[in-house]
């Protein structure tokens, strides 16, 4: 009997699951990264470096967003004056005919004075007695200054400046300026000697006869104040004679129908004018003199000196201002500022907002 041979081939096919998918699909993918070029994987890693990179510098400027979006403000004042200030840039965007017109109205007290023409009130005056230097630091002033006067004294005596490089000396008006300036300083630091010596010069050599033109205002400020200084301090009238006799002299500057004075004027013939580079005079020049033609006044009991300068208070009060400001220049006979001059804090118009 012959037996039959089933013969056959057995395949054993694994059971599908999760875990092999995941396995077949890791190797898929590095099988087909392995595939790649050496440039093509290269370039791939360039681009994820420059991702990175992007992300983390956009990624604080949009959390700084987030935070001024949902946070409220921790300060709502600066908010207010952000707010203010635009507002007050709007206003101040006026026209230019707006602008000519826009005139700050003056206090009613300063108008009240302006226009109280009264007898000024006469001060005695009294000598003050001082007895120079009482520590250290002022008796180094004290030497510094004697050294500085000593120089002066031996090359440039009687002259308006030393010049100590070239040991010489500078004139500008004559008139022994750097003697009118020191001289109520030496006063205080209780220097006898050159006290005297000084104040000889003052009364022998000092005399408004030259014949030049000065500026109305350096001249105020330093002659006739420096003057002024010493005769409060001493109650020396010689000192207040010369004072008299210079603002008298320089009374002419104030005669233009506007009041607004010259800048220049020859103390000899007393004829004022204006600069020979200009037809107008410098703002902070012609309102910076106050001070000391009022104190003139106050000293001799004449108003003249006074209402000379309150006659160019009232006028410059009277103009039209921008915002408060005004240009650097001035005509005499106009009155008016110069059309389109410059407006500053610097100089020639410094002295006026002071």
């Amino acid at each position: 009997m012959v037996s039959v041979r089933n013969e056959h081939i057995s395949v054993r096919i694994p059971l599908v699951n999760e875990n092999y998918n995941e396995i077949h699909r890791s190797k898929s993918f590095w099988r087909a990264w392995n595939q790649l070029s050496r440039f093509q994987r290269s370039l791939i890693y360039m681009l994820v470096i420059i991702f990175f990179f992007m992300v983390l510098y956009f990624i604080p400027n949009s959390d700084n967003v987030i935070l001024n979006v949902e946070v409220s403000d921790p300060n709502p004042i600066n908010r207010n004056i952000l707010v203010g200030e635009k507002e007050r840039k709007r206003d101040n965007e006026l026209d230019d005919s707006q602008q000519e017109s826009h005139v700050l109205e003056e206090p009613k007290f300063v108008d009240e004075n302006l226009n109280q023409n009264k007898q000024p009130q006469h001060h005695n005056v009294t000598n003050r007695t001082f007895t120079g230097p009482t520590n250290d630091r002022q008796r180094v002033i004290v030497q510094a200054f004697k050294h500085a006067w000593k120089g002066y004294r031996k090359f440039a005596w009687g002259h308006d400046n030393l010049k100590p490089i070239s040991a010489g000396y500078s004139e500008w008006f004559g008139l022994g300026l750097t003697i009118i300036d020191s001289i109520d300083t030496i006063y205080i630091m209780g220097l006898k000697e050159e006290y005297e010596e000084a104040r000889g010069w003052i009364e022998k050599n000092l005399h408004f006869t030259n014949n030049r033109d000065v500026n109305l205002f350096e001249v105020t400020i330093r002659v006739l104040g420096g003057l002024l200084a010493i005769y409060h301090l001493t109650a020396d009238r010689m000192f207040l004679n010369k004072a008299v006799d210079l603002g008298d002299r320089l009374l002419p500057c104030f005669g233009t129908e506007t009041g607004i004075p010259y800048s220049d004027i020859n103390l000899y013939t007393m004829n004022a004018h204006s600069p020979k580079w200009s037809p107008d005079s410098s703002t902070a020049e012609v309102t910076t003199i106050q001070l000391e033609f009022r104190d003139l006044s106050r000293a001799t009991g004449d108003p003249k000196y006074e209402n000379a300068v309150n006659k160019v208070t009232e006028h410059i009060h009277g103009l039209h201002k921008k915002d408060g400001l005004v240009p650097i220049f001035i005509n005499p006979s106009s009155g008016q500022f110069r059309s389109y001059a410059t407006i500053t804090l610097g100089a020639r118009g410094d002295s006026y907002y002071e």
